[in-house]
């Protein structure tokens, strides 16, 4: 017999007490509506079959409800062939009791066990006040980012040192002070560059500071360095705390291998008080099928600025990363659109980013997006410096012009760039 009180309607709950998570499924089932009852059971408080200890009381205060499965195309009646794939959009809600304000107790109620019922895949999720409250957010984000660096308006200008690994601090540090000079705003380690016998953190935060001071001295520009402290949670932690008392800026990690969670950790630390960048590997895992996973703009918008990243390495769809237009927009949206009394996060558009998508980005992202460059400066054909100078060249006429225009003549790093690498979109 079918359990009606698995079901509710939207109007029947109060929002500002549950998590609501949509889903996408593509099934064979005859049964969809009970195939969802079960789901919402199973990630709350019970399992396959009826238990003793589940009382009415229990349940209602508990249980998951579902609010709605809609079919697409939305059929009146039996299909044809039965016996094909039906695909179903569903909303269940959570009681946000049952989680606390954290992102990993979060993403084991609404996706534990059921990720590994079939062609399931959550699309979204929309959460109460009180659970948004209770995480870190970003520290700094958009405005604490240009209050630090002194740029209250512009794009930022990020650096990827290439090569990714394989370097030594020394060599590093000349790769950071070459494009440090150029006008970087942001130099940071490639994300497979961690804690190594050949180039170890700290003496990567000594040499790689010093220039940044450098720098300073020789331009009046401030410099953030975002040291790798990724490791596992408690080293990632102490890591962190050993770099910023060795005088680093700021922070970066690989927050989808480590585990989501260490962002709030380091966000929440009393010894860490500098911008954190979180890095995108790993998120195809997760993301890239259209039938199983977690939606881009979740992984790398909402839960990441939730849990506490001030800059967010992003893929977009103008270079090496798989990505679809629309995606790469959610995920932006996601990072920077209101979300209750947080901060907003800064998105790092990379993967082979060239000057010549300067124009573009702009027209996508607006002022508030950091450009994420490694080979595009580093090999640059006037030098890894004139590859930072055409970069701040290009952001700068955009500013002042809206395009590139005839004036590109006018600034021959970045006309070389344009000559050698060309642009992307409408310059």
């Amino acid at each position: 017999m079918f359990d009606f009180d698995q079901y509710v309607q939207p109007e029947g709950i109060d929002f500002d007490d549950y998590v609501v998570a949509t889903y996408f499924l593509r099934s064979y089932s005859r049964d969809i509506l009970n195939m969802v009852a079960t789901m919402a059971i199973e990630q709350t408080t019970g399992t396959w079959i009826k238990v003793p200890g589940e009382t009415k009381e229990l349940s209602g205060k508990h249980q998951g409800k579902v609010l709605g499965v809609w079919e697409v195309p939305d059929f009146e009646r039996e299909p044809l062939k039965t016996d094909n794939e039906r695909n179903h959009i569903f909303q269940i809600a959570y009681p946000v009791q049952n989680i606390g304000s954290q992102i990993p107790m979060l993403l084991t109620t609404v996706f534990g066990n059921i990720s590994m019922m079939g062609d399931i895949k959550l699309i979204d999720v929309a959460l109460p006040r009180k659970f948004v409250e209770g995480l870190p957010g970003p520290q700094f984000g958009v405005s604490g980012i240009r209050t630090l660096l002194g740029v209250p308006e512009r794009p930022l200008l990020n650096n990827m040192i290439k090569p990714s690994t394989g370097i030594t601090p020394e060599q590093g540090a000349e790769l950071f002070y070459s494009a440090a000079l150029g006008g970087t705003d942001i130099v940071k380690d490639d994300e497979v560059l961690g804690d190594t016998d050949f180039s170890p953190m700290l003496k990567r935060v000594k040499l790689y500071m010093k220039n940044a001071e450098r720098v300073y001295q020789e331009t009046g520009q401030k410099v953030l360095y975002t040291v790798n402290v990724t490791d596992e949670p408690e080293r990632c932690l102490s890591k962190a705390i050993e770099a910023v008392n060795h005088g680093a800026n700021a922070i970066m990690v690989n927050y989808l291998t480590t585990g989501i969670g260490i962002l709030s950790s380091l966000a929440r630390h009393p010894k860490i008080r500098v911008p954190i960048l979180a890095h995108l590997d790993f998120g195809g895992a997760l993301y890239a099928s259209p039938y199983h996973g977690i939606s881009s703009h979740l992984i790398y918008g909402k839960f990441a600025r939730l849990a506490g990243a001030d800059i967010l390495t992003i893929p977009t769809p103008y270079g090496k990363f798989a990505i679809s237009h629309e995606k790469y927009m959610k995920i932006a949206m996601a990072l920077r659109n209101p979300i209750f009394n947080k901060e907003r996060t800064w998105p790092v558009a990379g993967g082979a980013v060239k000057q010549g998508h300067l124009p573009q980005l702009f027209k996508d992202l607006g002022k508030d997006f950091v450009v994420g460059a490694g080979g595009a400066i580093y090999a640059h054909p006037m030098g890894p410096t004139a590859g930072a100078r055409a970069f701040r060249q290009g952001i700068d006429l955009i500013m002042k012009e809206g395009k590139f225009g005839d004036w590109v003549k006018d600034y021959p790093e970045l006309k070389a760039a344009l000559d050698q690498w060309g642009i992307y979109g409408r310059g």
